[in-house]
């Protein structure tokens, strides 16, 4: 009976842990299943890559057809690590630039090789509504006509502060070199 009531438990906790896990799954196993079609690809390009630079080696090969499979395996392998990459946010994690050591988002360090992770960059937030200073990018709060943080014009018909012209500053004494200076 205790073997019943254990293995009850265990049923329970995997039931409740495979309904805690995110709701992505499906997307996951969308990109899982991506990924793996693209290494795929990607292994029968190298495979005719090989053949047919085996056939040109040999005299009987074509350069253009070596050269459009060289441009399909780059479009695969660019593919490739996208889906790889969108896998790894899906999977909330980050890779290594310097070895591609696979570590959690909250990894600082590469475990692997020792390198600093970088940071995940950070989202924009949404602009609000309104315009813009077309100098700094500073939002218009009022009726100024001038940017109060670089002093632009917010009417692009009026004069630019760049465009505006500036004294010449005045010369300053002339300082003479000393005769004794050293050579």
């Amino acid at each position: 009976m205790d073997y019943l009531k254990e293995f009850g438990k265990q049923v329970s906790h995997v039931a409740r842990s495979v309904s805690g896990k995110p709701k992505g799954g499906s997307e996951l196993s969308r990109l899982n299943a991506e990924v793996k079609a693209a290494e795929d690809a990607l292994e029968k390009l190298y495979a005719r890559y090989g053949k047919a630079s085996y056939a040109l080696n040999r005299g009987s090969g074509d350069t253009r057809a070596l050269e459009d499979l060289a441009v399909q395996v780059h479009a695969a392998q660019l593919r490739l690590g996208e889906l790889t990459e969108q896998r790894d946010a899906a999977r909330q994690f980050k890779r290594c630039p310097s070895c591609g050591t696979v570590h959690p988002s909250q990894a600082k360090f590469c475990s692997a090789c020792g390198k600093r992770l970088p940071d995940e960059a950070p989202r924009p937030e949404p602009m609000a509504e309104g315009e813009y200073c077309p100098g700094c990018g500073a939002l218009r709060e009022g009726g100024e006509a001038r940017c109060p943080v670089c002093g632009a014009y917010f009417d692009a018909s009026a004069p630019q502060p760049d465009s505006i012209s500036k004294p010449e500053p005045e010369p300053g004494p002339d300082i003479e070199e000393p005769d004794d200076a050293i050579d």
